[in-house]
C-alpha cells in the first residue's frame, strides 16, 4: 500500500480542494505556453526554493527543464501564493 493511500490529501474530497489552484495553474500555463507542472516548478524557484522534480525518462527531464529560461510575472506569483494559502 502505497503512502498516497494513507495519505488524506490524496483523497478525493483532499483532491477536490486543491481544484482551484490547479484550475489556476493550467490558467497560466495555458497563457503562457506551459504546462502546469512547468508552472509550478517556475513558481517555486520564484519563491527561493529549489525544486527536485523526479524523472523517470529523458522526456520526463526535458518537461521539468521547461519550466526555466523565463519568469512568472509579480501578480502571477501572488496569484499562486494567494490561492494556494486558501487550499491548504
Amino acid at each position: 500500500m502505497g503512502a498516497r493511500r494513507l495519505d488524506p490529501r490524496f483523497s478525493q474530497k483532499g483532491l477536490e480542494r486543491l481544484a482551484p489552484l490547479l484550475a489556476l495553474l493550467k490558467e497560466i500555463g495555458d497563457r503562457t505556453h506551459h504546462s502546469p507542472a512547468q508552472v509550478a516548478l517556475n513558481w517555486a524557484i520564484a519563491q527561493g526554493t529549489i525544486p527536485i522534480p523526479g524523472a523517470k525518462n529523458a522526456k520526463q527531464a526535458a518537461q521539468n527543464a521547461g519550466a526555466l529560461g523565463w519568469s512568472l510575472t509579480q501578480d502571477e506569483q501572488a496569484a499562486l501564493s494567494e490561492t494556494s494559502s486558501s487550499v491548504v
